[in-house]
């Protein structure tokens, strides 16, 4: 009965986009896309004007627990917020899609993309969370929203992460260099000498445009500051140029991060790092309330082996481990349902130049995606299961050391120019 009621409400959520028009083939005429989406990979997309009313207030609730939720793992799951802003452009498996937002009957509601078919709107905010975690089949498909929170439960996450926060490890500069270079954890990205020129300025700007003159900006941008070891500090992102939502790193005198602070002008989160001797915890807290625990296991070379994060109430929000080859590299990251296996053409080669997405039970090729590196130019080429294109991107390195992406869909149409300089 719930499966039927299920197929039902989506079934009803594609008519009503349908007779509304909201998610076009192509872009209307003299507009601008707040953002495009070319990956493809599961997104979440807020949208609305305030109208005063209490549905727009529990609207952004609603918007605030969806956050919340999925806690400091949504850097991976895009989930972002339009405002009152007209075109959003989703490059996905099946083809382009456009939403457009004027067409809606509601002043505000969610956009939820798979990645792979035409989006699914949803307007009626005590949906949201439901919505996504059944539609992109997000834990077991019993589990449609989050649990109340059982007081036993509440009270072992509350008792873990205390004992966590009182850890007192003492790190070294040798612990931080060694983290620091091998964790290929998603705090610590490797980073490799491939020949290509590296920005050194460090002030950077991100800017992102609809054609190949770059003359079609899209609203959604984004400023960088490094330090002099080119070590990320903040990123601010702004929407029509107005900050709309920020993070800061803060570290310590040898590099290792100690907190990031996010937020907007209207709300701060945080998320805490502690260490220890073979591995390092991130406690993430919306206001003063804690609502994540993510744990990364390390080995003897300090290389994350495995990534545990959790909930307030205990439940999983993913297990993922990570095998690495004789060198040192990456050849695979597995979780419960999927494994994403990774290449190289030869036994010196540090980057690696493929990999595949599987699904499990039973095993089947869902992506595979081939990079091929170049001095001064990059090219991804992503295709499905079957070898069909489903995109292309190709990065330029300028003298100045300024990168320009340029995206295309499956059918060789560019999507966007994405571009990172110098301020």
């Amino acid at each position: 009965m719930r499966r039927a009621v299920l197929l039902c409400y989506f079934v009803f959520c594609a008519v009503l986009s349908n007779a509304q028009s909201v998610f076009l083939k192509e872009k209307p005429a003299n507009e601008k896309a707040a953002v495009s989406i070319n990956d493809h990979a599961p997104s979440v997309m807020f949208f609305g004007v305030n109208d005063g009313s209490d549905s727009w207030k529990n609207h952004k609730q609603k918007e605030k627990e969806v956050n919340a939720y999925f806690g400091s793992v949504y850097s991976n799951f895009p989930i972002l917020d339009i405002g009152k802003e007209h075109v959003v452009e989703y490059s996905n498996s099946n083809g382009k899609f456009v939403f457009y937002r004027p067409n809606t009957k509601r002043q505000f509601g969610m956009i939820v993309s798979n990645g792979k078919d035409k989006p699914i709107l949803v307007l009626n905010p005590d949906q949201y969370l439901k919505t996504i975690k059944t539609y992109l089949n997000i834990g077991s498909a019993d589990d449609l929203v989050p649990k109340t929170l059982d007081e036993r439960d509440q009270k072992d996450a509350v008792k873990e992460m205390q004992g966590v926060l009182k850890i007192k490890f003492v790190t070294d500069q040798s612990y931080a260099q060694r983290l620091i270079k091998n964790a290929s954890s998603v705090h610590y990205s490797n980073t490799y000498e491939d020949g290509s020129p590296k920005m050194t300025c460090t002030n950077r700007v991100f800017e992102m445009f609809g054609d190949s003159l770059m003359t079609t900006k899209s609203p959604y941008g984004a400023n960088y500051v490094y330090d002099k070891n080119n070590i990320m500090q903040s990123m601010d992102n702004t929407m029509n140029g107005k900050p709309s939502g920020y993070s800061k790193y803060l570290r310590d005198q040898n590099g290792l991060i100690k907190k990031i602070v996010s937020g907007d002008e209207k709300s701060t989160d945080s998320t805490v790092f502690i260490y220890e001797k073979d591995k390092y915890h991130t406690i993430s807290f919306s206001g003063s309330r804690p609502y994540s625990l993510e744990t990364f296991f390390l080995n003897d070379q300090m290389q994350c082996v495995r990534r545990l994060s959790k909930r307030s109430d205990q439940s999983i929000i993913w297990d993922i481990t990570y095998i690495y080859d004789k060198f040192g590299r990456i050849i695979r990251e597995g979780k419960v349902d999927s494994e994403m296996i990774y290449s190289y053409k030869n036994d010196s080669d540090a980057i690696f130049s493929g990999f595949k997405s599987y699904s499990l039970n039973p095993r089947r090729l869902d992506l595979q995606n081939e990079i091929i590196r170049e001095k001064n130019k990059q090219t991804f080429i992503g295709r499905n299961g079957t070898g069909g294109l489903n995109f292309i991107s190709v990065t330029y390195t300028a003298k100045d050391r300024s990168t320009k992406t340029y995206s295309y869909d499956k059918d060789n149409k560019l999507t966007s120019v994405s571009v990172i300089r110098c301020l």
